[in-house]
């Protein structure tokens, strides 16, 4: 299964501590996000260098992609993420993780179980003096209907041609896809597992940088973006961790409580 990266500079970097490049995303034909619109939303950066995205669950507690900080190469202090800021490089408060927990399903080749959970010390995301508050997580099996509307949002690139991350947050609305279908048209791919599910829009999506940021519904979280084929292609929807999954949702409950 071919695999994409974010920036040249982040793929060697990605290259180097993981011998693969990772599929990731960003987002295109987005619109310039409030971050109080978006007080969940974090930056996760490797070396001061922006990655992917995540958002935060509770006090003490952040959710990303298992793709993003899989590598056992990878230290938690070499991970930090920027809060309460719409922007990429300043602003905020940047906080360091202290413990990274990848899904133990995981699979970097077929990037089923795509979830990570990034600890922070206790109370880092308790925060009266910036827009930093966390999000809701979808109930044990939650079902999910086609074409229901969600919402994704990162700092990703905003094109498949030009492979500059934005400098301010965006979020566009994407559709969710048929599992069937989905998986039908990734099929040469891979396909698609139950702990995925598939969204798309006409022009828009999310793409390289984007990975691990969330997509959600009326304020729940109801997936982490993972990977694709391209960006915005109309032949190929994006995938997404499903979050609603018991053996990913009994996971997160076990070790944050939530």
């Amino acid at each position: 299964m071919q695999k994409f990266c974010a920036v040249t500079l982040i793929c060697v970097y990605l290259l180097h501590i993981s011998g693969t490049t990772a599929k990731t995303y960003r987002i295109v034909n987005g619109k310039n996000a409030l971050i109080k619109d978006f007080p969940f939303q974090l930056s996760l950066r490797i070396r001061t260098i922006h990655i992917c995205g995540a958002s935060v669950l509770n006090d003490a507690w952040a959710i990303t992609a298992a793709h993003c900080v899989h590598d056992v190469e990878l230290k938690p202090k070499m991970i930090t993420l920027r809060m309460g800021s719409r922007y990429r490089t300043k602003g905020g408060l940047i906080v360091p993780v202290t413990q990274i927990y990848n899904h133990p399903n995981y699979n970097a080749e077929t990037m089923n179980f795509d979830v990570a959970l990034l600890k922070v010390s206790d109370r880092s995301f308790r925060r009266n003096d910036l827009p930093v508050k966390p999000i809701k997580l979808p109930t044990f099996s939650a079902t999910m209907s086609d074409n229901m509307a969600a919402i994704v949002s990162g700092w990703g690139h905003q094109s498949s041609s030009l492979h500059i991350l934005s400098a301010e947050l965006k979020y566009t609305t994407v559709y969710t896809v048929d599992q069937t279908a989905c998986n039908k048209s990734l099929s040469a791919h891979g396909g698609i597992t139950n702990a995925m599910f598939c969204a798309a829009a006409r022009n828009t999506d999310a793409c390289q940088g984007d990975s691990g940021g969330p997509i959600q519904r009326n304020g729940t979280l109801i997936g982490l973006v993972s990977w694709g084929i391209g960006c915005a292609d109309p032949y190929y929807p994006g995938v997404y961790t499903r979050l609603s999954y018991a053996p990913i949702r009994s996971w997160i409950k076990l070790l944050t409580k939530l």
